[in-house]
């Protein structure tokens, strides 16, 4: 059954991303704050995942009655959205001082590491979704480093995008390899060597030479991180070439 779709009203949760004065109101429980929700919401996605979280088990968590927490959060839609801006928050500002390229792969690894720090992170909504302080520093500053490198408005989101895309992607790929992992009580290696030789009587190298290949080299036994990362900021550095000649 679908998750009922909240109302959301966007200038509730830009109050909330952005903490907006006069956002106490009555009736909150005195030593508990935003950011405590926030925090308890944080701790339970991480433990459980984001499909377990609810507002009933961030109130039993933080011993006040659920309703408590409207006076907090409108729901949990934006509880999410305040749990993504503040985690986004762990990551380091890109800082042009270091140069363009030091700078956005210091900016992906960073991000890699948060993807693999909260899982959950890769299933919350993005599209449609309004920023918060910690996600919008971060964004203005890798696009003042691609703008550094003298590239136009154009590229300097397309290069935003291939960056986001790229971590965002494989880290799906990797986070569900250990959550599977988690799962089975195997690494990767270990699940795949105990059906190898099913595999083998399969795919054999006659039929699939280049799989096999690949297989032989060890080389599934790598995340690929970085060396498409080294790809892309390559291709990023041509195009930097290319927009200086022209």
């Amino acid at each position: 059954m679908a998750e009922k779709i909240e109302r959301r009203e966007p200038a509730r949760t830009m109050a909330l991303l952005w903490r907006a004065p006069g956002e106490a109101g009555r009736g909150r429980k005195p030593g508990l704050t935003i950011d405590a929700v926030v925090t308890a919401g944080i701790e339970l996605a991480d433990r459980d995942g984001l499909a377990e979280l609810s507002m009933r088990r961030v109130a039993e968590k933080l011993g006040v009655g659920t309703m408590s927490l409207y006076t907090y959060v409108p729901g949990k839609a934006d509880l999410v959205a305040a749990m993504r801006d503040h985690v986004v928050g762990e990551t380091a500002v890109p800082n042009t001082a270091t140069g363009w390229r030091p700078a956005m792969e210091t900016y992906a690894r960073d991000l890699w590491a948060l993807y693999h720090r909260h899982p959950w992170l890769l299933l919350a909504p993005s599209a449609h979704e309004l920023q918060g302080p910690n996600e919008t520093v971060r964004m203005d500053a890798l696009l003042s480093v691609v703008e550094s490198a003298g590239l136009d408005p154009h590229h300097m989101l397309g290069v935003f995008l291939l960056i986001e895309g790229y971590v965002r992607g494989l880290a799906m790929l990797s986070v569900d390899s250990q959550l599977a992992s988690a799962r089975s009580g195997l690494s990767e290696v270990e699940w795949w060597a105990e059906r190898e030789p099913l595999v083998n009587a399969y795919v054999t190298a006659e039929k699939f030479p280049a799989l096999s290949k690949v297989a032989a080299a060890g080389a599934f036994d790598t995340d690929g991180f970085d060396f498409g990362l080294t790809r892309i900021l390559d291709g990023v550095e041509l195009l930097v070439q290319a927009s200086a000649r022209a």
